[in-house]
């Protein structure tokens, strides 16, 4: 009996050692999300003219296209930007998001994206220009090839823009914290001007 004791007590203390670590987790990645919640830059990192291009060609660059134009900055949208795109711009804005339909209507594939986006991302730092990273696509276009583009583009940025549900596994989050990239995490679409303006203003 007295054995029994022992091992239940025993039992007990790891149970709490478990939970206390749990919990103490959970603040803190509570805390972490909150801390990068609609963080908003006092100062401009990036300037215009700006060239908006994709990876993975999904037709979220359209939106952020869009949102640069309300906010009335100077860009050039180009889906499938390389190198020789670069003479006329300031800084890139990559949108991030692997779509088959999107390629199929752009007349490349995920090998040829891939090649490009490796190509396109060198040039730019040869350039010494920033990369803006934006991921709009939400849990839903979260895949192996969207999650390649992701840590590709985002280990090269200078700064990182997600909706919350894009970073629902804090797969965007490591990538911030592991290379110290400031990252931004939104609620919805609407919310990115703010963040997205103060990069330039």
């Amino acid at each position: 009996m007295k054995k029994k004791a022992i091992i239940k007590n025993i039992f007990l203390v790891i149970l709490g050692a478990v939970m206390t670590f749990s919990i103490i987790n959970w603040f803190k990645l509570l805390s972490y999300k909150e801390h990068k919640t609609n963080i908003y830059l006092t100062q401009s990192i990036a300037s215009e003219k700006i060239l908006i291009t994709s990876a993975g060609q999904s037709t979220d660059t359209y939106i952020i296209k869009n949102i640069a134009n309300e906010l009335m900055l100077h860009n050039y949208f180009m889906p499938k930007a390389e190198r020789v795109d670069l003479e006329l711009v300031h800084s890139i804005v990559i949108v991030v998001g692997y779509s088959t339909i999107g390629e199929m209507l752009n007349d490349s594939s995920y090998k040829d994206e891939v090649i490009r986006i490796e190509k396109f991302i060198e040039s730019v730092q040869a350039a010494d220009m920033p990369i803006i990273m934006v991921y709009i696509g939400g849990k839903a276009r979260r895949n192996s090839k969207t999650d390649y583009f992701l840590k590709r583009v985002g280990e090269a940025s200078s700064f990182i823009i997600s909706t919350h549900d894009g970073d629902y596994d804090e797969f965007i989050s490591s990538i911030s914290s592991e290379k110290g990239i400031p990252l931004s995490l939104v609620g919805d679409i609407q919310e990115i001007k703010a963040p997205f303006a103060s990069l330039y203003r």
